[in-house]
């Protein structure tokens, strides 16, 4: 029996104990959790240097904005310049203006800029815009627009002016005999054989008046059969008395 309550006894203290050192364990290591925690220091943001960021970053952004702006406007800029027309310096020289400057006109298309550059070739030289009424798609209006961006070289119309300066002189001097054997005869409706018997040339050269006038569209004013190289200039101031448009 004493043996027993010895060793209860020793038990007792023994829970005891591990019961002291569990608590003094527990004590111990709460004790350090809080030093370690007062040992830490928080440190808080400075406002300056979080403001500075946000700066920063919303001066990247207004940078990437500025450079897109750029670029889009740049992009414009290349576009536009590419599609726009060319810019002419009107008046321009009928005789001297190509299809690119006619498109420029106000009015005028491709199409009809492209008849007036083949009714050029066709005729040689416009010695009056007048003649531009010939072109397929030019009517009154039109003519009196193109007015205001055409003009004829005075070069170009001495075509005209030089036959008209001589006729009155040299129809003085053309004898009677002549008078009566030459008849009047409208170069735009007449066949080559009339035009050949009413002027006195031959019959291939009446042929070459009227094959002009197909391709020219009509005869605007009197000098223009020399286009038809069918008679000299000396001719012409000889026929013009004869000769109806």
């Amino acid at each position: 029996m004493a043996d027993k309550s010895k060793k209860a006894a020793f038990a007792k203290y023994t829970a005891a104990a591990i019961a002291a050192v569990l608590i003094i364990g527990v004590t111990v290591t709460t004790i350090m959790i809080k030093a370690k925690r007062k040992d830490v220091v928080v440190i808080e943001p400075n406002k300056r240097s979080a403001d500075s960021i946000k700066d920063n970053s919303a001066t990247k952004d207004e940078k990437k904005d500025r450079e897109i702006v750029t670029k889009r406007s740049e992009v414009k800029q290349t576009g536009s310049s590419e599609t726009a027309k060319p810019i002419s310096s009107f008046p321009i020289d009928i005789n001297k203006a190509d299809l690119a400057q006619l498109c420029t006109i106000d009015g005028v298309g491709g199409s009809t800029a492209q008849r007036i550059l083949d009714y050029r070739s066709c005729v040689g030289v416009i010695s009056s815009l007048d003649m531009l009424l010939n072109v397929d798609g030019i009517g009154e209006k039109t003519l009196k627009k193109l007015k205001n961006y055409l003009f004829v070289s005075e070069k170009d119309k001495a075509v005209i002016t030089t036959a008209k300066t001589t006729t009155s002189t040299t129809v003085k001097n053309t004898s009677k005999t002549d008078d009566r054997s030459y008849k009047q005869v409208n170069i735009n409706s007449a066949e080559a054989k009339e035009i050949a018997q009413a002027l006195q040339i031959s019959i291939d050269k009446a042929q070459m008046i009227v094959e002009t006038r197909g391709k020219i569209g009509g005869y605007v004013a009197k000098p223009q059969i020399l286009l038809s190289k069918a008679i000299s200039e000396d001719e012409f101031n000889k026929l013009e008395q004869y000769i109806l448009v």
